[in-house]
């Protein structure tokens, strides 16, 4: 699997961050992460740009590299530049494959970074912490930092990092054999990127690659061809992609008892330069050659592998590859060396059981923060669920309250309307009785005594100013209802 020989190198994380990088860092990059304002963002580039700046040095240069590193803290003043320091000595002590003091300056930097709460920065350390343990072969101690990493995630809530250390954890299980547990956990892992659309591809191939060897070692044919073609579709032509799928194709050679075949197909890929030959195609190419009964070349790639210091706290492994070298001395009549062979197994085997007790024990403890953490999930959404509720009923209150203040205004106004109306009513109406009849009257009088007068010319005469002055007043009194009437509009 991606990490399972080179660990040490902390290859997985080189997989995701340094596609094609220069071999001592981009001075520009660092420049960069410097001038960055938002911290969260400044940390990650440093730490990419710390982990890209080690992995690529030469073991010969790396003293000095390591100097020139601890200058930039000097020169710069960084918030938390102690940890950052802590963090790129154990990276160097881990290159100079000094185990006990890289751990002890990243024990040392996640001391400093609890107590200011950085949440990132506890679990790139804490992730580091737990290759270096799985490199030690101390499964559970893996386990538990990947454990801690994987909250830190969730209160960081980046489902790029909550994907990639479900990936991380799920090798621990593979390399166990827990092969069920493994493929949940890179299912998560994959569930999460697609969900939240993780803009990193090289991780959904890495997640491919990890599922299609749990596949290959439960001898699942048709899953291994599916996800052999998943990378073969993939569009991301990212680090390692060749090697994926080269060593898925020769899987299905494998599976398909296709001895003669793998073992073509694997001493091409020796001697290709695009290819990362490492020690899991060795023992891939063992297997091969026993099955092809081509045993003393078996025997000889199995030796090779087991004086492999990459391989001394895997028992897990190792217990394999001695039951494989038993089973090739009794297909040569050596039976003394047999014995030998699968009493080493079966002490390589008592003790990846005791381990295996350990990574179980752990594994129900992760199963109760999963489901702890769906628990807090759930408890999330129904609390968002209720807020979106209560905001939901204060704003319908709120409409009904506005909807009925609008319709009390509405009546309110039409109740004034009407006795405004009665008022007006009732004053021309006064207007009518008083003013306008009066004049009328006066009017219709005088009119009526001209008509009843013996001399109707003298008779208006005398009466014209009368007649006149009620004819105006009359009027006024018109023009006044009517202005009063056009007011009421």
């Amino acid at each position: 699997m991606l990490k399972k020989i080179v660990l040490l190198l902390l290859c997985f994380w080189y997989t995701l961050h340094a596609d094609a990088m220069p071999p001592t860092g981009n001075a520009d990059s660092l420049k960069y992460a410097l001038r960055l304002n938002d911290q969260y963002l400044k940390e990650k580039k440093l730490i990419t740009y710390i982990k890209t700046y080690y992995g690529y040095i030469s073991i010969d240069s790396i003293k000095s590299a390591n100097a020139r590193m601890h200058e930039i803290f000097l020169k710069n003043n960084l918030e938390d530049s102690r940890a950052f320091e802590l963090f790129s000595e154990s990276i160097y002590q881990n290159r100079l494959l000094h185990i006990n003091e890289a751990k002890t300056a990243l024990f040392a930097a996640v001391e400093l970074v609890a107590k200011s709460n950085d949440h990132y920065l506890l679990y790139e350390f804490l992730t580091h912490i737990a290759f270096i343990q799985s490199y030690e072969g101390n499964a559970i101690g893996a386990i538990s930092s990947f454990r801690m990493a994987k909250r830190e995630t969730i209160i960081l809530n980046d489902a790029y990092l909550q994907a990639a250390v479900n990936v991380n954890i799920s090798d621990i299980y593979y390399r166990y054999n827990f092969y069920n547990q493994s493929l949940y956990y890179l299912s998560q892992a994959l569930i999460i990127s697609i969900k939240h659309k993780v803009r990193e591809p090289r991780l959904k191939n890495v997640i491919y690659y990890n599922i299609s060897e749990n596949y290959f070692r439960m001898g699942r044919l048709d899953s291994l061809e599916n996800y052999n073609q998943k990378l073969k579709d993939s569009k991301d032509k990212s680090y390692k992609l060749y090697t994926y799928i080269k060593r898925t194709d020769y899987y299905l050679d494998l599976l398909q008892h296709n001895y003669k075949s793998a073992i073509g197909n694997i001493l091409i890929l020796q001697k290709d330069r695009l290819y990362k030959f490492e020690s899991l195609d060795k023992q891939n190419l063992a297997i091969a050659y026993y099955n092809d009964n081509t045993l003393d070349s078996a025997k000889k790639l199995i030796e090779q592998v087991l004086v492999d210091k990459a391989q001394n706290n895997h028992p897990e492994i190792k217990y394999n590859l001695y039951e494989l070298l038993g089973e090739i001395a009794v297909k040569q009549n050596d039976q003394k060396q047999a014995a030998i062979n699968f009493n080493m197994a079966l002490q390589q085997s008592k003790d990846n059981t005791n381990k295996l007790i350990e990574v179980g024990d752990v594994a129900l403890r992760m199963k109760l923060d999963d489901v702890e953490n769906a628990y807090n999930q759930h408890v999330e959404t129904y609390k968002n669920e209720r807020l979106w509720l209560i905001m939901v009923v204060i704003v319908a209150l709120l409409t009904i309250a506005f909807i009925t203040l609008f319709y009390r205004n509405i009546k309110q106004k039409r109740h004034y309307e009407k006795l405004l109306f009665a008022a007006q009513k009732e004053e021309i109406s006064f207007i009518n009785s008083h003013n306008i009849r009066k004049h009328l009257s006066n009017i219709l009088g005088i009119i009526d005594v001209i008509n009843n007068s013996e001399d109707k010319g003298k008779e208006y005469l005398e009466a014209e100013n009368y007649l006149t002055y009620s004819a105006k007043k009359l009027d006024e009194a018109i023009k006044n209802i009517s202005e009063k009437l056009e007011d009421g509009d």
